[in-house]
């Protein structure tokens, strides 16, 4: 299994001060390989997840975040002055501080890299195969609009469902996609039921309707366990 930085278990410690009133729940237990899926909102959802779940969880991470240089652009040019708002001379001071330690934190997590529109999400898919077949757990959060911070879950991203496929044609079985839900209005983190893949038809004919599931069970989640 990989390891994950001091960094980032030092950072959980005290980020964990925040989520301390927070209670694991699981409403089944699961079978590996798996891969939870947990709304963004806008950072809770990587926040709670990282905090709570157990240590040995790899999220899934943009690309740019895990370079200094780049995560520093993109706190610089998009996250501050677009999705905050704060002043862009304000915005570029506090990424040139911020940008590395984030960095070195998502590094720290032992995150696996998702490269977007380019040749080397290839590389995203091997790591994460890897990751499974060693006994890792990914943690995915796969929001159209990462951004929205209530209980509904909207469209999401099918890219990650792929590792189905690579998997089966690999090791067969199935992966347990497993819907978790952040609630910060009653301080709970809830494991879901596992949502698989039936194996009865080709991939690309059951890939829409385990997304729909998936994306139905974070909404069910939400409204039993609050948002």
């Amino acid at each position: 299994m990989a390891s994950q930085g001091r960094y980032y278990r030092n950072c959980r410690r005290i980020l964990r001060l925040h989520y301390r009133k927070f209670k694991l729940n699981s409403e089944a237990e699961c079978a590996d390989p798996v891969v939870y899926v947990c709304r963004h909102r806008n950072a809770i959802g990587p926040m709670a997840c990282l905090c709570v779940l157990p240590l040995g969880v790899r999220p899934w991470a943009f690309a740019p975040f895990m370079d200094p240089a780049a995560c520093r652009e993109h706190l610089a040019n998009y996250t501050f002055p677009v999705a905050q708002k704060k002043n862009p001379i304000f915005s570029r001071a506090l990424a040139a501080v911020l940008g590395p330690l984030f960095a070195w934190l998502v590094c720290s997590t032992g995150a696996i890299p998702v490269y977007r529109n380019s040749l080397k999400v290839r590389e995203t898919y091997q790591q994460s195969i890897k990751a499974l077949e060693e006994g890792d757990r990914l943690v995915i959060f796969p929001d159209v609009n990462y951004a929205e911070k209530t209980g509904e879950t909207g469209a999401l991203y099918e890219g990650f469902l792929l590792l189905e496929q690579l998997w089966n044609r690999k090791n067969g079985g199935h992966i347990q996609f497993v819907p978790v839900n952040a609630s910060v209005t009653n301080k709970t983190l809830t494991i879901g039921r596992a949502v698989s893949f039936p194996g009865e038809k080709p991939y690309r004919e059951e890939k829409d309707q385990i997304v729909k599931r998936l994306a139905a069970s974070l909404d069910d989640m939400a409204e039993k366990y609050g948002a």
